[in-house]
Protein backbone atom coordinates (compact mmCIF):
# COMPACT_ATOMS: atom_id res chain seq x y z
CA UNK A 1 0.00 0.00 0.00
CA UNK A 2 0.69 3.36 -0.42
CA UNK A 3 2.07 5.48 2.09
CA UNK A 4 -0.37 8.48 3.81
CA UNK A 5 2.32 10.85 2.48
CA UNK A 6 2.08 10.14 -1.54
CA UNK A 7 -0.20 12.41 -2.96
CA UNK A 8 -0.85 12.44 -6.41
CA UNK A 9 0.89 15.43 -8.12
CA UNK A 10 -0.45 17.31 -10.52
CA UNK A 11 1.20 19.96 -12.70
CA UNK A 12 -1.55 23.33 -12.55
CA UNK A 13 1.36 25.53 -14.04
CA UNK A 14 -1.24 25.40 -16.85
CA UNK A 15 -3.76 27.50 -14.78
CA UNK A 16 -1.37 30.11 -14.35
CA UNK A 17 0.10 30.72 -18.34
CA UNK A 18 -3.75 30.09 -19.78
CA UNK A 19 -5.15 32.84 -20.87
CA UNK A 20 -8.39 34.15 -18.70
CA UNK A 21 -11.43 32.68 -20.97
CA UNK A 22 -15.20 34.28 -20.76
CA UNK A 23 -17.92 32.28 -20.10
CA UNK A 24 -20.13 31.07 -23.06
CA UNK A 25 -23.21 32.90 -22.29
CA UNK A 26 -25.20 32.37 -25.54
CA UNK A 27 -27.12 29.01 -26.40
CA UNK A 28 -26.34 26.66 -28.62
CA UNK A 29 -28.16 26.83 -31.88
CA UNK A 30 -28.22 24.89 -34.62
CA UNK A 31 -28.81 27.65 -36.87
CA UNK A 32 -26.26 29.80 -37.96
CA UNK A 33 -26.89 33.46 -38.25
CA UNK A 34 -26.32 34.51 -41.90
CA UNK A 35 -25.97 38.06 -42.33
CA UNK A 36 -26.18 38.11 -45.61
CA UNK A 37 -29.53 36.52 -45.38
CA UNK A 38 -30.88 38.41 -42.80
CA UNK A 39 -29.76 41.80 -44.42
CA UNK A 40 -31.87 40.38 -47.84
CA UNK A 41 -35.16 39.32 -46.10
CA UNK A 42 -34.62 43.13 -44.38
CA UNK A 43 -34.11 44.47 -47.82
CA UNK A 44 -37.28 42.28 -48.90
CA UNK A 45 -39.74 43.61 -46.37
CA UNK A 46 -38.77 47.18 -47.09
CA UNK A 47 -39.21 47.07 -50.79
CA UNK A 48 -42.71 45.52 -49.69
CA UNK A 49 -43.67 48.35 -47.51
CA UNK A 50 -42.67 51.13 -50.52
CA UNK A 51 -44.89 49.00 -53.05
CA UNK A 52 -47.65 48.85 -50.73
CA UNK A 53 -47.38 52.92 -49.87
CA UNK A 54 -46.97 53.46 -53.52
CA UNK A 55 -50.14 51.79 -54.28
CA UNK A 56 -52.20 53.78 -51.76
CA UNK A 57 -51.43 56.89 -53.13
CA UNK A 58 -52.42 56.04 -56.54
CA UNK A 59 -55.76 54.06 -55.61
CA UNK A 60 -56.05 57.51 -54.07
CA UNK A 61 -55.30 59.77 -57.16
CA UNK A 62 -57.41 57.34 -59.52
CA UNK A 63 -60.52 57.29 -57.35
CA UNK A 64 -63.81 58.22 -58.84
CA UNK A 65 -65.56 61.32 -57.64
CA UNK A 66 -68.28 60.91 -54.91
CA UNK A 67 -70.78 62.70 -57.03
CA UNK A 68 -72.10 62.66 -60.36
CA UNK A 69 -71.41 65.92 -62.81
CA UNK A 70 -72.29 65.11 -66.54
CA UNK A 71 -70.15 67.00 -69.00
CA UNK A 72 -71.06 70.62 -69.39
CA UNK A 73 -71.81 70.95 -73.05
CA UNK A 74 -74.17 68.70 -73.33
CA UNK A 75 -76.32 70.21 -70.46
CA UNK A 76 -79.09 72.06 -72.47
CA UNK A 77 -79.73 69.41 -75.06
CA UNK A 78 -81.86 66.89 -73.69
CA UNK A 79 -83.27 63.71 -75.67
CA UNK A 80 -85.46 60.88 -75.08
CA UNK A 81 -83.73 57.51 -74.63
CA UNK A 82 -87.24 54.80 -74.35
CA UNK A 83 -88.90 56.31 -71.18
CA UNK A 84 -86.16 58.45 -70.40
CA UNK A 85 -84.97 61.63 -70.83
CA UNK A 86 -81.40 62.34 -70.46
CA UNK A 87 -78.56 64.85 -71.95
CA UNK A 88 -77.24 63.78 -74.85
CA UNK A 89 -74.27 62.43 -73.40
CA UNK A 90 -76.02 60.73 -70.98
CA UNK A 91 -78.03 58.79 -73.95
CA UNK A 92 -74.87 58.27 -76.26
CA UNK A 93 -73.61 56.49 -72.82
CA UNK A 94 -77.01 54.24 -72.15
CA UNK A 95 -76.62 53.47 -76.21
CA UNK A 96 -73.28 52.28 -75.63
CA UNK A 97 -74.27 49.67 -72.25
CA UNK A 98 -76.93 48.08 -74.74
CA UNK A 99 -76.24 44.64 -75.70
CA UNK A 100 -75.67 43.76 -78.96
CA UNK A 101 -76.54 40.27 -79.25
CA UNK A 102 -80.37 39.93 -79.07
CA UNK A 103 -81.04 38.92 -82.81
CA UNK A 104 -78.16 36.29 -82.13
CA UNK A 105 -79.85 34.78 -78.79
CA UNK A 106 -83.50 34.64 -80.27
CA UNK A 107 -81.63 32.68 -83.44
CA UNK A 108 -79.93 30.23 -81.66
CA UNK A 109 -82.77 29.91 -78.91
CA UNK A 110 -85.28 29.27 -82.53
CA UNK A 111 -82.24 26.54 -83.49
CA UNK A 112 -82.64 24.65 -80.36
CA UNK A 113 -86.06 24.55 -80.30
CA UNK A 114 -85.86 23.14 -83.87
CA UNK A 115 -83.26 20.55 -82.25
CA UNK A 116 -85.16 19.53 -79.69
CA UNK A 117 -88.64 18.92 -81.83
CA UNK A 118 -86.26 16.89 -83.84
CA UNK A 119 -85.21 14.47 -80.68
CA UNK A 120 -88.94 14.48 -79.39
CA UNK A 121 -89.48 13.51 -83.11
CA UNK A 122 -86.56 10.64 -82.61
CA UNK A 123 -87.68 9.52 -79.16
CA UNK A 124 -91.52 8.97 -81.16
CA UNK A 125 -89.88 6.70 -83.28
CA UNK A 126 -88.08 4.73 -80.25
CA UNK A 127 -90.68 4.33 -78.45
CA UNK A 128 -93.26 3.20 -81.34
CA UNK A 129 -90.57 0.77 -82.97
CA UNK A 130 -91.63 -2.23 -81.53
CA UNK A 131 -88.98 -3.85 -80.77
CA UNK A 132 -89.02 -6.53 -78.25
CA UNK A 133 -86.38 -9.14 -77.08
CA UNK A 134 -87.70 -11.76 -79.70
CA UNK A 135 -87.06 -9.36 -82.57
CA UNK A 136 -84.71 -9.89 -85.06
CA UNK A 137 -80.89 -9.09 -84.98
CA UNK A 138 -81.29 -6.38 -87.42
CA UNK A 139 -84.49 -4.86 -85.97
CA UNK A 140 -82.79 -4.87 -82.45
CA UNK A 141 -79.16 -3.49 -84.17
CA UNK A 142 -81.17 -0.45 -85.87
CA UNK A 143 -83.23 0.17 -82.36
CA UNK A 144 -79.68 0.66 -80.50
CA UNK A 145 -78.97 2.67 -83.38
CA UNK A 146 -81.65 5.03 -82.55
CA UNK A 147 -81.31 5.10 -78.86
CA UNK A 148 -77.21 5.53 -79.45
CA UNK A 149 -77.93 8.97 -81.57
CA UNK A 150 -80.87 9.91 -79.30
CA UNK A 151 -78.37 9.73 -76.16
CA UNK A 152 -75.83 11.78 -78.38
CA UNK A 153 -77.98 14.52 -79.66
CA UNK A 154 -79.04 14.81 -76.07
CA UNK A 155 -76.47 15.44 -74.41
CA UNK A 156 -75.24 17.74 -77.53
CA UNK A 157 -78.57 20.21 -76.86
CA UNK A 158 -78.50 19.83 -73.12
CA UNK A 159 -74.86 21.39 -73.36
CA UNK A 160 -75.59 23.92 -75.92
CA UNK A 161 -78.95 24.76 -73.50
CA UNK A 162 -76.75 25.20 -70.73
CA UNK A 163 -74.14 27.44 -72.94
CA UNK A 164 -77.09 29.75 -74.34
CA UNK A 165 -78.41 30.37 -70.99
CA UNK A 166 -75.03 31.48 -69.90
CA UNK A 167 -75.03 33.73 -72.53
CA UNK A 168 -78.88 34.77 -71.63
CA UNK A 169 -77.81 35.55 -68.39
CA UNK A 170 -74.79 37.91 -69.46
CA UNK A 171 -77.38 39.38 -71.66
CA UNK A 172 -79.44 40.31 -68.84
CA UNK A 173 -76.56 41.70 -66.72
CA UNK A 174 -75.74 44.01 -69.75
CA UNK A 175 -79.81 45.14 -70.03
CA UNK A 176 -79.73 45.56 -66.26
CA UNK A 177 -76.42 47.97 -65.84
CA UNK A 178 -77.67 49.85 -69.08
CA UNK A 179 -81.00 50.13 -67.08
CA UNK A 180 -79.39 51.43 -63.70
CA UNK A 181 -77.56 53.57 -65.81
CA UNK A 182 -80.74 55.56 -66.75
CA UNK A 183 -81.87 55.59 -63.85
CA UNK A 184 -78.85 57.13 -61.94
CA UNK A 185 -78.10 59.75 -64.82
CA UNK A 186 -81.59 60.39 -66.51
CA UNK A 187 -85.41 61.41 -65.73
CA UNK A 188 -88.55 59.40 -66.14
CA UNK A 189 -90.44 60.80 -69.57
CA UNK A 190 -94.13 61.33 -68.69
Amino acid sequence: MQSDRDHLKVDLGFLDDAKPREAQTQATSKYKVNWRNIAIIAGVIIVFLIWIASNDNTSNQHSAPSTYAPPAADTGATVNNGQFSCSRYDSNQADVMAPQNEVALNQEEEELKRRSDALDSLKVQIDTSGVTQYSDQASIDRYNAMVSQYNTQLGSLRGDYSSHQARIGIYNQQVQARNNYLLTHCRRSR
